[in-house]
């Protein structure tokens, strides 16, 4: 993935002129701004529509897009500077009229870090929950503190071959070099669940997420996958965890040392869709240490007063965060994956609330977003108490801020966001770093969708 510098300064001069006469009788280019979280895949979509004929006959119409932050594509759209916006976070104050909540994609809120000198130079760092509460709270100040040290130390996982539980039966047996998984229910539980899937997803130490089973119970299931060292099985039945099977005793992280050295946080300077997240993961999570209410604005929600002694940095969007991260050592973030894999920065693996230590990708998100809820507005609300063992546990779901009010604008844009969530996302959206919507999620986008424009 390239950097979207030069995309950006584009995007803001065909924003400027979005007013402009266009070169082609009854063209149009219509300039969105908004959220930076979800702007590497703003890039992708936008592109593709304006080159695809299926969607935009003759290429006539054009789309853009401002990486400008949540708070700026709030007040963007609402005040007409943006014909349609972008936001990780809900409207306080000052939403315009017939405002129609569009998810779009989710992803990962990935803690980046630079460590050198930290052995082995290579290791991926795992941190608990409360830990990153404490580091972003400013309480934790060293990278080799007992807390950190405590979370890299290798351990090892019991081999486990069967999980029993609300009547669901799950057993796995290794044959040469492959695993045989078979799955049972009860009637009562088959009655219970039937509308439920069955999932067991494979997690390998320093490797991806892989789902070996994704389907509803109808009878007895048996699925067999190929047998790979140091990997632990996640069984859920919809959004109820039945357990984790290992067929083999399971090496579980890498013993890191640790340097004695500086952290320095780096937050975000503008108003931002993805601080207002990892806040409320914060604040949900561990209310004693953030206090405060979530909000745009980190140095708001920040439990007291941020630090003036240079412990505490700041930078706008998603691209500020992670290129400094990626030239400042000590340096500790949070930022949407893609922008920090396109700079070379390491992400941590967390401790979830299953006790798991999760690495960020679009399978582990989406795992997580399985445990969300979608109101009426069609916002998205997540559960910070879920169990499901391979979910990654700070998130974002990112919307579109569109109109339920008709004009030829707000036509093109619902095009444009139709193509987004049908076509763009499911093809492209995890290869670049990002968590396509699926289920319920994915049912109350269609709906919202169908508001837009008047319906038209």
């Amino acid at each position: 993935m390239t950097f979207r510098r030069k995309i950006s300064v584009v995007a803001a001069l065909a924003i400027a002129t979005t007013a402009a006469v266009s070169t082609q009788a009854n063209a149009a280019a219509v300039g969105g701004g908004g959220a930076s979280f979800m702007a590497n895949m703003m890039d992708i979509c936008a592109s593709g529509f304006n080159k695809n004929e299926l969607v935009n006959p003759g290429k006539a119409d054009t789309i853009t897009y401002a990486s400008v932050g949540s708070s700026a594509g709030k007040t963007g759209f609402a005040n007409g500077t943006y014909k349609f916006g972008g936001s990780e976070s809900a409207y306080t104050s000052g939403a315009p009229a017939n405002l129609v909540y569009l998810p779009l994609i989710g992803g990962s809120i990935a803690i980046g870090y630079k460590v050198d000198g930290m052995s082995p130079a290579n290791a991926q760092v795992r941190l608990t929950s409360e830990t990153v509460a404490k580091i972003f709270a400013g309480q934790i100040k060293k990278w080799n503190d007992p807390a950190i040290v405590a979370s890299n130390k290798a351990s090892t996982v019991k081999k486990k071959l069967s999980a029993s539980k609300l009547g669901v039966t799950v057993t796995a047996k290794k044959v040469a070099a492959n695993v045989t998984f078979t799955v049972k229910m009860t009637a009562a539980a088959k009655t219970k669940y039937k509308n439920a899937k069955v999932t067991i997803s494979a997690a390998t130490l320093g490797g991806a997420t892989k789902s070996i089973i994704n389907s509803r119970y109808t009878k007895p299931m048996t699925k067999t996958t190929a047998y790979v060292a140091n990997t632990t099985y996640q069984v859920n039945v919809g959004k109820n965890p039945i357990g984790v099977l290992a067929v083999a005793t399971v090496k579980d992280g890498v013993t890191i040392t640790m340097p004695d050295l500086a952290i320095r946080v780096v937050h975000r300077s503008d108003g931002s869709g993805t601080t207002n997240n990892f806040i409320n993961f914060l604040n949900k999570s561990f209310p004693a240490i953030w206090n405060k209410p979530t909000s745009d604005t980190y140095s708001t929600g920040f439990p007291g007063t941020l630090p003036s002694d240079g412990s505490f940095q700041s930078a706008k969007g998603n691209e500020g965060l992670s290129s400094y991260v990626s030239q400042n050592n000590g340096a500790i973030t949070y930022a949407e994956l893609s922008f920090l894999e396109e700079r070379g920065v390491a992400a941590a693996a967390i401790q979830n609330p299953s006790g798991t230590y999760v690495s960020p990708s679009p399978s582990t998100s989406a795992s997580w977003l399985e445990g969300a809820e979608v109101g009426a507005d069609g916002l998205v609300t997540q559960n910070y108490a879920y169990t499901a063992s391979d979910a990654y546990p700070i998130n974002a779901v990112s919307y579109g801020l569109a109109s339920s009010a008709a004009s030829a604008d707000m036509s093109i844009s619902k095009r444009f966001f139709s193509y987004f969530l049908n076509t763009c996302a499911p093809k492209s959206a995890p290869g670049a770093g990002y968590t396509p919507l699926v289920g319920k999620i994915l049912e109350k986008a269609a709906s919202q969708l169908a508001k837009v424009n008047g319906g038209a």
